[in-house]
């Protein structure tokens, strides 16, 4: 629904824009000059909000009918917690420059579902979309929060009208940054969020990988909390949405309540087989079960009630869980239950992260650094101390499974290094491909440039003498006439391989066309005369061949040489267009004697 009517919003919006561009402007709170001295702004001290009272309510009803608009002061007047409605903002922005300018508009809060900015101008009018129920190819930018660019003219001043929409909690709070600083601030905080999620990778592998090796489930409760954490923090952060699920659409919300439940369930799961409650604390085991059985049955809510109702759900369950094991753990730790102490101190950071997400949710602490982050945060530290306990408590596992480990290792190590030649010789493989004649097995020409210049370079160190032979068949069209291309292809072969064969160990061999072939010979001694190379190569070529239908043909070949020493300072195509040359020289004397042989016949 809030798709359907965003779209119809954008489409009429531009309409609408165009119609009222000379109307006379609402003003905003106060006025923002923005230079490109500063690197950012907060928009919180310029603008307004207004709640809408109607789902219907569109950028022409709001110009048609103005509204009254609440000034805000600082970004906590823009935390409004689960709230009913959508929300709009308003802003004037002056670029207060004699030089065009581009800022970008960015929302710090990511889980906001549809975020549309309308920028009012005195003769045009623009609409863009973002929000992580907008697919990425829809987005204004595709950013995992909503951001948009803004270009300004010089002394041009804007009004920024936000629509926002969302589910979830509604902290919208929004900064004009310029590029340099989106982008540097963008890059830090991928940094970090980059090592927090693979950290939680790791823990979670490891973690599973334990459980495979040692066949314990409680490193599989854990490795699945983890993932039910990390698959909603993903959401929740944008991430997963601008990288894996776009498509989700609206459903990314419920995507992080289906995830912070479950979490939540194996949290409740880990700690009974951790703190072995079943044995040590018959009680509490049972509470835990109850809880646990809650905790299912708000997974299944999760997926049928409204998103809203969903992500309340979602908060009161993480606290509840939180707060329980917390307890849980403490009256273990009093009991003095093996390692208890170490999981209290870890659930009191966790609880302490997951209230702070939960209270800022809900609007009552103020929207920072760390009430934004302060579940990644206590996570993050829970989750290290949480795996450094299993790590103590199933020390003696560990080294009972040694050889096993060892074993794996082995056979790890034995996989990378089939798959390192598998690598090397697909590569091998590939590099022929790029560089030789499918049909021939010689090089073809982009075998022959590399090999002609590695040649000529080493010519031009040494200073020896090069020579460039160029070969054309004569008389080989006829073949293809009379015996088909597939004869033609043979006899292409055959005289490849007589060329291979007759050229010397580093001689360089190629196919330059469809029956031309090209011999490059480094290192000619004064005793190897290319008169005689030529005439041995001419009869190897002269030869007659048999063919697959048991007919026997022959074709002739005009030869053309180039030759350099190493201080001449020649290229390929200067080899090649000297050898051309000499070749037609060839086959003008060859055709002259023919005509005349003919004749005196």
């Amino acid at each position: 629904m809030h798709a359907q009517r965003l779209t119809a919003g954008v489409y009429t919006g531009l309409l609408l824009l165009l119609a009222v561009c000379f109307m006379p402007w609402a003003q905003a709170n106060t006025l923002l000059s923005a230079s490109p001295s500063q690197a950012s702004y907060p928009l919180a001290p310029y603008n307004e909000f207004w709640h809408a009272d109607e789902q219907s309510v569109t950028l022409n009803d709001l110009l048609a009918q103005p509204r009254t608009f609440t000034p805000t002061h600082q970004a906590q007047d823009l935390n409004f917690g689960y709230t009913r409605g959508d929300v709009w903002l308003r802003t004037q922005v002056r670029n207060d420059s004699s030089e065009p300018q581009r800022w970008m508009v960015e929302f710090e809060y990511p889980f906001l579902d549809y975020v549309t900015l309308y920028t009012l101008r005195q003769q045009s009018s623009d609409v863009q979309q973002s929000g992580s129920a907008v697919p990425v190819e829809q987005r204004a930018l595709a950013h995992r929060q909503a951001a948009f660019p803004l270009e300004m003219a010089a002394f041009e001043t804007v009004t920024l009208y936000a629509h926002v929409a969302a589910s979830g909690s509604k902290m919208l709070s929004y900064n004009l940054l310029t590029p340099e600083t989106f982008y540097t601030q963008n890059d830090r905080h991928n940094f970090w969020l980059a090592t927090y999620f693979g950290m939680l990778l790791a823990m979670g592998l490891y973690n599973l990988l334990l459980f495979f090796g040692l066949k314990e489930r409680i490193f599989l409760h854990y490795s699945l909390f983890v993932a039910g954490f990390g698959l909603a923090i993903l959401a929740f952060n944008g991430i997963g949405t601008l990288m894996f699920w776009s498509f989700l659409g609206e459903n990314t919300s419920r995507l992080v309540a289906l995830g912070f439940t479950f979490a939540s369930t194996m949290a409740t799961l880990f700690a009974q087989s951790f703190l072995n409650t079943e044995t040590y604390c018959p009680r509490w085991h049972q509470v835990l079960n109850t809880f646990r059985s809650y905790c299912w049955l708000a997974v299944i809510a999760s997926l049928l009630l409204p998103i809203p109702a969903a992500l309340h759900l979602m908060d009161v369950t993480g606290f509840m869980a939180a707060l329980l094991l917390l307890i849980c753990g403490s009256y273990c730790s009093f009991r003095r239950i093996p390692s208890a102490r170490l999981f209290v101190f870890a659930w009191s950071i966790f609880l302490l992260g997951a209230g702070v997400f939960t209270l800022r949710n809900l609007g009552i602490l103020p929207a920072n650094f760390i009430t934004l982050h302060g579940i990644q945060i206590g996570s993050a530290l829970e989750m290290l101390l949480l795996s450094f306990a299993l790590a103590s408590r199933f020390n003696k596992l560990k080294r009972q499974k040694e050889r096993a480990q060892a074993a794996m290792l082995a056979a790890l190590k034995k996989q990378e290094a089939v798959l390192e030649q598998k690598v090397a010789a697909r590569t091998k493989a590939l590099e022929h491909l790029a560089n030789g004649d499918m049909l021939t097995g010689l090089l073809n020409r982009h075998g022959l440039a590399r090999c002609a210049e590695e040649a000529l370079e080493r010519n031009r160190q040494n200073g020896h003498r090069l020579a460039l032979l160029m070969l054309d068949l004569d008389r080989f069209k006829p073949i293809n006439d009379c015996y088909g291309h597939e004869a033609g292809d043979f006899v292409l072969q055959q005289i490849a391989k007589r060329i291979a064969h007759m050229a010397r160990t580093g001689d360089h061999c190629a196919r330059f066309g469809g029956d031309e072939f090209i011999i490059i010979m480094e290192n000619i001694e004064p005793h190897d005369t290319l008169e005689n190379i030529q005439a041995r190569i001419d009869e190897a070529i002269r030869s007659p061949i048999k063919l697959p239908c048991g007919e026997r043909v022959s074709v002739s070949v005009s030869i053309g040489i180039s030759t350099c020493q190493g201080t001449e300072g020649a290229t390929l195509e200067s080899l090649l267009r000297e050898a051309d040359s000499h070749m037609y020289a060839v086959k003008s004397r060859q055709a002259v004697a023919f005509y005349r042989y003919g004749s005196a016949s």
